[in-house]
This record gives C-alpha cells, structure tokens and sequence, in this order.
C-alpha cells in the first residue's frame, strides 16, 4: 500500500508539473494554438487561464485528499485486515499443532494399551498353558495309580479265580475217578496232574 500511495504522489505531481509547465509555455503554445484554430488553448484567454488554475488547485486539493484522508483509511483497513488474516493463521497453526500433539498422544496411548493387553494376553496364555500341564500331569498320575491298582486287583482276582479252579479241578477230579475206579485216589497224584494240566494251559 505504501508503493501506491507513493506512486499515486509522483503521478499527482507530475501532473502539478505538467499544469505548471503548460502555464510557463502558456505564451508559446498560444501563438500555435491560435494558428491551428484551438482557442481552449489560447492561454492569453483570462477564462482559460483560470479554468488552467482551478484545475491545478482541484488536482492538488484532490491529492491532499488522498493522500492525507482516503489513503490513509485504506492502509488502514489493509493493515487491519492483514492483521485479522495473520491471527486467523496462527490460530489456526496453533489448532494443528494441538491436533498433532492429541494425535501423537492418542497413538501413544493405544500403542500402550495395545502392548498392555498384549502382554496380558500372553501371561493369561502362559498360565493355561502351566495349570493345563499341571493338570495333565495330576490327571496322568492319578490314571497311572488307577491304572496299577487296577492291575493288581485283576491280578489278585486272577490268582484267586486259579486257586478256585485248581481247587474245583481237583474235587472234580477226584470225584470223577472216585465214580470210576468205585475207590479212593491218592490227593497228591490228583494234585499234581492238574497242576501240570493248567501250567499247560497257561
């Protein structure tokens, strides 16, 4: 603005100049002007000369008037504009540097609560993982125990279902070749075949 108002000064004056300079040749460009049939030019006129002075003075008043009044108002008014436009941008820089910083704290904060359940995730998954062990070990033992004791009581039911069929295959026996023989057999000679037959058996 002050380039123009500067600029608007040098044309302003140089048309004073101008005014100012057609006075001193006011003479000169008469004579001519009067030979060429141009009488508004005919500055020896008292009713040009004076429309030449009223222009000057209205020229120069006008410049007074802008420059002192209308320029003036207009810087103003640029200035204050100008003023508005750079609130307006650092309010809004400073917006986006609070959005940045919210944003950068958001990430951090679900970075964070990421790792976080991450790494819960991981402590829960661990400790299944050791009671799921631990259970299956308890569980392994105590099929294990059942398991044994399992085996022996079949074992003892088996060696009690042996004695029971030795014993029965020796009455049997006896009583068979008792009816046979019409006579008594010796237990020993009983005993020991059906001894061998079931070791044969088994």
């Amino acid at each position: 603005m002050r380039r123009f108002s500067a600029r608007f000064s040098r044309l302003v004056a140089s048309l004073v100049a101008g005014g100012a300079l057609s006075i001193l040749l006011a003479p000169a460009l008469s004579t001519n002007a009067m030979a060429a049939g141009m009488p508004q030019m005919d500055f020896k006129n008292p009713l040009v000369m004076a429309q030449v002075i009223w222009v000057l003075i209205i020229f120069f008043c006008l410049f007074l008037a802008v420059k002192y009044f209308s320029i003036p108002q207009i810087e103003q008014v640029i200035h204050n504009r100008r003023s508005k436009i750079d609130g307006d941008m650092d309010s809004a820089r400073q917006a986006k540097a609070q959005a940045d910083k919210a944003v950068e704290a958001l990430n951090k904060t679900r970075s964070e609560a990421a790792a976080e359940a991450q790494a819960k995730i991981d402590s829960i998954i661990q400790e299944t993982r050791v009671s799921s062990a631990k259970q299956m070990q308890e569980l392994q033992a105590r099929l294990d125990n059942e398991t044994r004791e399992a085996e022996t009581r079949i074992v003892e039911a088996r060696n009690g279902a042996l004695k029971q069929v030795d014993q029965m295959a020796k009455d049997v026996a006896q009583s068979l070749l008792k009816q046979l023989l019409k006579e008594d057999v010796q237990g020993d000679l009983i005993n020991k075949t059906v001894q061998q037959v079931l070791t044969a058996k088994s």
